[in-house]
């Protein structure tokens, strides 16, 4: 797929892993099937949908998006069946659901794992007689609507727990694609940055920073639990407090990821030896104990820096770069 027509839809780098996803997109968007798009929350599910309709046959019908786990099970079938005058309290009049709303078009379910089973049935037979029934009415009322959902569940483990129907898997599952982490595509936070950067200059009454080499490495070392729409926020909040001074360095970047670490859930690290350690992990594991133990005793990862002689970005680098290779957050 055209590389300007993903930038368009806000999906931004070109590592391996995303022209994979661009690949993948272009398949889904010549064809008409149900698309599964998996993945982490923050890592764009939503951007790769639109960018599915936008590029399909469909692309003047309208795309309809809906966060299933947004709303109670009482209200969501309301919201995607429709609903007929006196179904329920407060129902004066007929109305329309969104997935008739989406006839002609597509309709994007966010997060389907957090969908009730009872409402779960009901989607499954919606989308096998393409027709839906309104809350309190009798008529089949036939609509035309290509289903993208997405999730950040395992869904077949959802199945083996009785969280999710296996017939709605198969149904929804007939394309499927995986939106990768941040983490897994690191070569790509570059151009992320310096996107966003431009996106904020709107919003900073035309100015927008620069950043530079070594802030862009501190950056790559994070592990980004919160994926792009985590970058994202970092990146705003450096340009707005870059001020007019031109460009954000890498004491910049440290001290932002430096608060942020402040709120985040200590893991517990797994600090113990193992016969099949490489020598990454070995040197990980080393790097890791020693500055777990002085953050404990000094609580300032400045100190720690200092105690063990090296620069306070040369310690954070060192430790995101521990971390992702143990896999830990």
């Amino acid at each position: 797929m055209d590389s300007d027509l993903l930038l368009q839809a806000g999906i931004v780098g070109d590592s391996p892993a995303m022209k994979a996803l661009a690949d993948q997109i272009e398949i889904a968007a010549r064809g008409d099937l149900t698309v599964l798009l998996s993945g982490e929350s923050g890592t764009g599910k939503e951007l790769v949908a639109r960018a599915i309709h936008k590029n399909s046959a469909r692309r003047n019908g309208p795309l309809v998006c809906f966060n299933c786990g947004a709303i109670t099970e009482n209200l969501l079938e309301s919201e995607l069946f429709g609903y007929v005058r006196g179904a329920f309290t407060g129902a004066d009049r007929d109305r329309k659901g969104l997935i008739e709303a989406a006839d002609g078009g597509t309709l994007f379910l966010d997060e389907v794992g957090e969908m009730a089973m009872a409402s779960q049935a009901k989607l499954l037979r919606a989308l096998q007689e393409r027709a839906i029934r309104r809350v309190g009415g009798l008529k089949e009322i036939p609509v035309n609507v290509r289903v993208v959902a997405a999730t950040n569940r395992n869904l077949p483990e959802e199945i083996q727990r009785g969280r999710f129907r296996q017939d709605l898997f198969y149904r929804l599952a007939v394309l499927t694609i995986h939106v990768k982490p941040l983490r897994e595509r690191v070569s790509d936070i570059r151009a992320l940055t310096e996107y966003f950067l431009s996106d904020t200059k709107t919003k900073l009454a035309g100015i927008q920073p620069g950043i530079n080499d070594d802030a862009i490495a501190v950056l790559a070392c994070y592990a980004w639990p919160g994926n792009v729409r985590q970058l994202r926020h970092v990146v705003e909040r450096l340009a707005i407090g870059a001020g007019n001074k031109g460009t954000i360095s890498a004491d910049d970047v440290s001290q932002v990821m430096e608060e942020i670490r402040r709120f985040e859930t200590p893991s517990e690290i797994p600090h113990g030896f193992r016969e099949d350690d490489s020598l990454d992990e070995v040197i990980a594991r080393i790097t890791l104990g020693l500055y777990n133990h002085f953050l404990a005793v000094t609580e300032n990862h400045s100190e720690v820096a200092r105690i063990l002689g090296i620069h306070r970005n040369t310690l954070y680098i060192r430790v995101e770069r521990a971390r992702r290779i143990l896999r830990v957050s």
